[in-house]
């Protein structure tokens, strides 16, 4: 099992806190695609709540894409890197999934280490300080990004030719350390608004403490179940990074990690949630057309405009601004 953090020992009241969401994580490998959306539909109808998606081969958007027309009510966050990418596509990206779900998206936030993996973008390896500004800048650039859509923007007026109202975007203006963005998207805002974003404990190091402490909407706890879905051992570890004062807001997500996908992963699955559920460790299944924020507890993203952002107002290029 993973080893959970060194928490302060000062419980929380039950009342207070969320209960985390069941998730399983499915690695993308091309050899599981066909039979993908039937295992995440019969994951779904054993009480899970969400799935996390990573990279076997398949990039985990894309198969999450393909999962949300064909699943009702289970939550898909793709774990994807922010720092060997180019921000304004990914934020996109997931706000087309968020589309596509109807609200059941979210992004498990990663950074790459893997030195191999920037020369394939053209970039020079990031050192870990410099790997962690980043995922924080793109972090932030993706929900200005999201935000650039008022939910009325879209207008449909044909008698006047009009399909945006201008003066209900607004421009991202992000000037980060490696890159700049200016906006605003070019997709209409998405269900939720601002997806959830949540980093896993494997990649807690990874993306550094400002995204995990102060960026990210939560903590995603993780269990390896290689060894068997264990219910007293899973029970344990769930209680102890749920019940302590400074862990208990923060941990949205329980996420099944290495379940054993040939011996009766649907029935493992089903057993372990009910038994949780009895205990009351972990939320109920979620319903349908249910948006991943409400699942996780989060509060509704509203529309924050920014007027000296707006988007029916002329902007200086960069040159006239210099």
């Amino acid at each position: 099992m993973t080893t959970t953090h060194e928490l302060p020992d000062h419980t929380a009241a039950a009342s207070d806190r969320v209960l985390p969401v069941l998730a399983v994580d499915l690695v993308t490998d091309p050899a599981l695609l066909g039979g993908l959306a039937d295992l995440a539909r019969g994951l779904e109808d054993s009480g899970v709540g969400a799935l996390t998606l990573s990279d076997g081969g398949l990039h985990p958007i894309h198969v999450a894409a393909h999962l949300a027309p064909l699943t009702g009510s289970i939550g898909l966050l793709p774990r994807t890197d922010a720092v060997y990418v180019e921000p304004f596509h990914l934020a996109t990206q997931l706000m087309s999934l968020d589309h596509i779900s109807h609200g059941r998206a979210g992004w498990l936030l990663s950074a790459e280490t893997d030195p191999a993996v920037p020369a394939t973008v053209g970039r020079a390896v990031l050192d870990l300080d410099a790997t962690a500004r980043e995922a924080a800048d793109v972090l932030e650039a993706a929900r200005r990004i999201w935000d650039s859509w008022a939910p009325d923007a879209v207008v449909r007026d044909v008698e006047r030719g009009l399909y945006v109202d201008a003066s209900r975007l607004q421009y991202a203006d992000v000037e980060a350390e490696t890159f700049s963005v200016r906006g605003p998207a070019i997709t209409p805002r998405s269900p939720q608004g601002l997806l959830p974003v949540l980093v896993a404990d494997a990649d807690r190091a990874a993306v550094g403490e400002r995204v995990t402490t102060e960026l990210a909407d939560g903590r995603v706890l993780d269990l390896d179940v290689s060894g068997g879905a264990l219910t007293g051992a899973v029970s344990t570890l769930i209680r102890e990074a749920t019940t302590r004062t400074s862990d208990a807001a923060s941990v949205r997500l329980v996420r099944l990690v290495g379940l054993d996908l040939e011996t009766d992963p649907l029935g493992t699955v089903a057993e372990l949630a009910n038994a949780l559920r009895a205990e009351g460790l972990i939320a109920p299944s979620p319903t349908p057309r249910q948006d991943l924020r409400t699942q996780l507890g989060l509060e509704p993203a509203t529309f924050r405009p920014d007027p000296a952002r707006r988007g029916d107002r002329a902007r200086p290029t960069r040159e006239e601004s210099a």
